[in-house]
This record gives C-alpha cells, structure tokens and sequence, in this order.
C-alpha cells in the first residue's frame, strides 16, 4: 500500500513539483513513528525524487541552473535550521504551523496573477548583484520551511518563481534542483537526532521515483492554467487537514 501511494505521490512530484506534500499526512495516519520522524523521513525519500525530477526537466530544457545553484545552496543551510527547530517543537504546534503554511501558499497560487515580484535576472552587473542577494534570503526561508515542516522547498518555491513570471515548467525544474539541496540537508539533521528512518525512506523513494518520471512527462503536455488550478487546491485542502 506504501508502494502505491508513493507512486501517486511521485507522479504528483514530477507533476507539479511540490505534490510530496501529500506524504506527510498519510504517514501519520498509518504509521507509528513521531511526526518529527515522519517529516524527517519524507525528505530523505525526496533526495531521490528531486535528482530523478531534475534529470527529466533538464532533458527538456527546464532548468535555470545558475539560479538553482544559487537558491539550493542557501536552501541547504536553512533546511539544517529549519530541522533543529522542528526537533525543538511540540508536535500539535508543527502540525497547526504546517497547515497555516500550506493553505496560505494553495491561496497564493490560485491567486498568484494578482501578486507581482521581481526576482532579476543576471545579465548585468546591477540586476545580478540584486539577484543574488533576493536569491540567497529566498533559498534561506524556502529551506528553513523545507526542514522545519518536512515538505520539500518545491511546495513553497514553486509558488514564488511562478508569482515571479517564470513558466510553471521551468519553475518546477529550478525547484526539483532546489528540492535535491534542501532535503538532504534536513534530512542529515533528522538523522543525527535519531528521528529518520532509511529504510522506509528507501521504500518511499522508490515509489516515487517510478511516479515522478511519468508526472514529469504528464507535464509538458497539460495546460499550466489546470496544473496552476490543481495545485493550489491540493494545498488547500491539506491546509484544511492540518489545522482541524
């Protein structure tokens, strides 16, 4: 049954780049292990998830690796913070903060048309010079949320890069980079405290593997505006979930 789940949950990934978040709730429904544990778990299977993700959109030309390399690097450091204060959390107060987090960033999406950021570009010396420092404070709070919740950086960064004017596709690609950063970096923290556990991790990750390369290529032939749709529901309702 977890087999087929992640395999759902992997096609969601490859998808719309943040549908890991469906994992979480599922484990703690089904599974005897803490919820520190279970979010500490998922992000090690989205290690895998996110390498496979990032191979398929750069096969199609996806990816922004320069802004990638960027925002996983700074996404790595604040997953490793993010996962120290997790540890530090009582489980109802991780629980009411993750579905606040996820509701918010379901309207945000559904929304997104309304919000206008500016993100820059690299092309010169000033634009790359604001780049950076826009890019760093990003990749920071997307991997403190990633290794405080268990999410992933895709659920928040995804949203972001799109409200930003990039393509939803190349989005996705930039976050599944992002994603490979941030999650190995909270997942080691999970690890050093004894809150992971590898093998369903491993489990996981196959399943979603499997998922993620038929999600990847599902996308490149649906609409943006119903993937855009999809996905801020997805996040409402799990925001529902949480926080009843």
């Amino acid at each position: 049954m977890i087999l087929i789940y992640s395999v759902l949950v992997g096609f969601s990934i490859g998808l719309m780049g943040m549908g890991g978040v469906f994992l979480t709730p599922v484990l703690i429904l089904i599974m005897d292990l803490s919820l520190s544990e279970i979010m500490g778990t998922v992000l090690l299977s989205f290690t895998a998830t996110g390498m496979m993700g990032s191979l398929m959109y750069h096969r199609r030309g996806n990816i922004d690796w320069s802004a990638a390399l960027l925002l996983g690097s700074f996404s790595a450091l604040g997953s490793i913070f993010g996962a120290s204060t997790n540890l530090a959390l009582d489980e109802e107060i991780l629980k009411t903060i993750l579905g606040l987090f996820l509701a918010a960033i379901g309207v945000f999406t559904l929304l997104r048309h309304k919000f206008t950021l500016t993100l820059g570009g690299f092309n010169n010396i000033e634009s790359a010079v604001f780049s950076v420092i826009i890019f760093s404070l990003t990749g920071l709070g997307v991997g403190f949320a990633s290794g405080l919740l268990g999410v992933g950086g895709p659920v928040l960064l995804v949203p972001l890069l799109v409200a930003a004017g990039w393509p939803i596709l190349l989005a996705v690609g930039v976050s599944q980079v992002v994603s490979v950063f941030a999650s190995l970096a909270g997942a080691a923290g999970y690890l050093q405290a004894g809150s992971l556990s590898p093998l369903l991790a491993f489990w996981l990750a196959g399943g979603q593997l499997i998922g993620v390369v038929c999600g990847s290529i599902s996308a490149h032939s649906l609409p943006e505006n119903k993937i855009k749709i999809l996905l801020g529901t997805a996040l409402i309702f799990l925001g529902f979930y949480f926080t009843v």
